[in-house]
């Protein structure tokens, strides 16, 4: 099934085309997810004059080889779809990247992806596969080209350098991805649920604007400092808080200000360690730091555990929509500066 949340819009200019050869490409593929995928398709956009910016990059579940023909068709219809309908204006192309250690027999997924691509209008430069995005991993171009070597050392590459001067993380998995968001503690959660159900009606009434913005900047000073502690009080606390509209709005400007860094951090410790309803809103607002920053990836972690945490929970369910249209950086950042705050 595609997962147009697992993808990272972006707006690096040159990186596609100064990639020295498909290998290259594939040692930047886990860079543009944020995670190293497995048994996956993935395509990457690119677009703009001669073709030089990266666009939306698209992860998909490959299906099972020997599939039906129609599901694999499906599968590349949809990511296919997701590419061309996030594109700006202009000229668009892509690039088809098959991870997964049988990847030279799945030409199947690869022509079923070109004949979707072509029926949009959309050419792909390269089609090559890998056992993996790991370096030493061998890849090799499908037909006609008949390319092929082994994955160089994704931290050697230009845009891993660019990636991590910009302070992008790159994990192992999409799993080790979840974790870093995912529930903590099972009994842990269950007892400040309890505690929740306890005392959070009670100290909404007595909330104090002043009070729940003091407690919003404290948070985030402690998280810039590396001294955050998320305890019951901090969770409590931050709960009450964040149901206040002023306060929301505040952290929703925390997302992509000076301190996005540390609101991230303190949005992620929050997801983890909140249990649901009141995880929904720390989880919505980790999308939004990451969206702020290209991590697609990410953002679509953060919402699964936003849903999970409160089924239809508002900010998260659109944020849902918005990243299935390819809504990135640049949007985030119009949206939070047109919000009538």
């Amino acid at each position: 099934m595609t997962s147009p949340g697992s993808s990272r819009p972006r707006s690096l200019d040159d990186t596609v085309t100064s990639l020295q050869g498909p290998g290259e490409l594939v040692a930047a593929v886990p860079v543009l997810l944020g995670f190293h995928p497995e048994r996956s398709l993935v395509l990457i956009a690119v677009h703009g004059p001669r073709l030089r910016s990266v666009g939306l990059t698209l992860r998909a579940d490959l299906p099972p080889l020997g599939a039906d023909p129609t599901a694999v068709s499906d599968v590349a219809a949809v990511a296919a779809g997701h590419l061309v309908e996030a594109a700006p204006p202009g000229p668009l192309g892509g690039a088809v990247v098959v991870v997964d250690p049988g990847g030279p027999a799945r030409a199947d997924v690869v022509d079923a992806v070109l004949a979707a691509l072509a029926a949009a209008g959309v050419e792909a430069g390269t089609c090559v596969w890998a056992e993996s995005t790991a370096a030493g991993a061998r890849w090799g171009c499908f037909p006609p080209c008949g390319c092929a070597g082994t994955v160089p050392d994704p931290s050697s590459t230009p845009l891993a350098a660019r990636a991590v001067a910009a302070g992008t993380v790159v994990r192992s998995s999409r799993e080790e991805l979840r974790r870093s968001v995912g529930p903590t503690d099972v009994d842990r959660l269950r007892r400040r649920g309890l505690l929740l159900d306890r005392e959070l009606d009670e100290r909404a009434r007595a909330r104090d604007l002043a009070a729940c913005l003091r407690t919003l900047d404290s948070a985030l000073v402690a998280a810039a400092d590396g001294r955050l502690q998320v305890d019951d009080e901090l969770v409590l606390d931050m709960a009450v808080a964040l149901q206040v509209p002023a306060v929301r709005d505040r952290a929703l400007r925390e997302c992509v200000g000076e301190r996005a860094a540390a609101a991230e951090q303190l949005w992620a410790a929050l997801a983890r360690e909140t249990p649901g309803p009141e995880a929904a809103e720390p989880a919505a607002l980790l999308a939004v730091a990451a969206l702020g920053r290209g991590d697609g990836a990410l953002a679509r972690i953060a919402l699964e555990r936003a849903q999970d945490a409160w089924p239809g929970h508002h900010l998260g369910a659109a944020l849902d929509a918005a990243l299935a249209d390819g809504f990135g950086p640049d949007q985030v950042r119009a949206w939070l500066a047109d919000a009538p705050w």
